[in-house]
């Protein structure tokens, strides 16, 4: 065992008297490397912030976003609601992620394995919060919405979520507590 540390401070010694004297003169400058974020992600992120908010039922315990590179962010939130005389507390773990087109999102999906999932909805209009509307302007020319359930009301409810609106993949496991 002292043979080995030996010859461990020996090797450290030698290495530095190898490079003692050797110098040499570097500018680097390290150039702004994070990415762009997508401008439609970034409102569509600050549209889903104002509605969470914004609604009376919600008191946001926690909203963390994290943008994974330029075209996917993972927002995690928790908001007690008290609505209809009931509290739970909701936690969500939502990813987002914007692909170039429309057909690139649809492929993207269709890739998804939805074995749990039912399509829930492929009518924005009915079923969608607005997000997508208060950030584009429009409503979404292509929506499809899956969703499952897991869990029992008395304990705790577990729901996941997958969405196509046009051009932007949502991605949400959410858990309801009372």
């Amino acid at each position: 065992m002292i043979k080995k540390l030996l010859a461990i401070i020996v090797f450290m010694i030698v290495a530095s008297l190898s490079i003692a004297g050797c110098t040499t003169t570097t500018n680097n400058t390290t150039a702004n490397t994070s990415p762009t974020h997508d401008a439609l992600l970034e409102k569509f992120v600050n549209a889903t912030k104002q509605a969470t908010y914004g609604n009376a039922s919600n008191t946001v315990q926690a909203w963390d976003v994290t943008w994974n590179n330029g075209t996917s962010v993972t927002i995690l939130e928790t908001v007690k609601q008290s609505s209809n005389g009931t509290n739970s507390t909701v936690s969500v773990n939502e990813t987002l992620l914007s692909f170039s087109t429309t057909q690139d999102a649809t492929n993207y999906l269709n890739a998804f394995d939805k074995t749990n999932y039912s399509l829930t909805s492929t009518n924005y209009s009915i079923t969608g919060s607005g997000d997508y509307h208060n950030a584009t302007g429009h409503y979404p020319s292509v929506y499809k919405e899956y969703s499952y359930i897991e869990g029992s009301i008395f304990t705790s409810v577990k729901g996941y979520e997958l969405v196509q609106l046009d051009n932007i993949i949502q991605m949400a496991t959410a858990t309801a507590t009372s």
